[in-house]
């Protein structure tokens, strides 16, 4: 999972990254996470949900949540993806097994977009936002922006979905 929110204590608040979510808790990293115990609220566009800390490492933490959330709505729109599926790919893009690079075009005329474009395109979307998403300074200026490019590759990824075919005679 890689859903950008923002979170606020007493003491800090600031843009995080959920990385895990059930309905009773999360996964989260960030730059400045509140300790063991301390009350936090997760915002994203307009769901927010309230939690406390309930174990905490270098820049990654545990939540458990006050009430329980339907995680689905976390989600970008469309998500037809499972967990399964981002971590695959994310494990081939940085091993270097997805070709994030386009092949330079040499011909004129236009060629149709195939699922598979999509597809590629939706994974280099996905790499350049994991990757920006790696500097603290760059999720605090730009989470927003991060936001739209998680959002971005779940619409490429839905329109590469292979469309069912039209029933006969309707």
């Amino acid at each position: 999972m890689f859903v950008l929110a923002t979170m606020a204590t007493t003491s800090a608040s600031g843009p995080i990254k959920i990385r895990n979510m059930s309905a009773g808790g999360a996964l989260i990293e960030g730059e400045s996470l509140p300790n063991i115990g301390e009350h936090l609220k997760l915002v994203r566009s307009g769901l927010s949900v309230s939690g406390k800390v309930v174990w905490r490492q270098p820049r990654k933490a545990g939540m458990c949540f006050d009430r329980e959330v339907q995680v689905s709505d976390w989600l970008p729109a469309g998500s037809g993806t499972t967990q399964q599926d981002v971590d695959r790919i994310v494990h081939e893009v940085k091993e270097g097994r997805v070709d994030t690079k386009p092949e330079p075009r040499t011909d004129l005329e236009p060629t149709p977009i195939t699922g598979t474009d999509l597809m590629n395109v939706a994974v280099a979307i996905e790499a350049l936002a994991d990757a920006l998403a790696e500097d603290g300074s760059v999720v605090a200026k730009y989470a927003t922006q991060l936001q739209i490019l998680d959002i971005a590759s779940q619409v490429m990824r839905k329109m590469a979905e292979p469309r069912p075919a039209a029933a006969a005679g309707a």
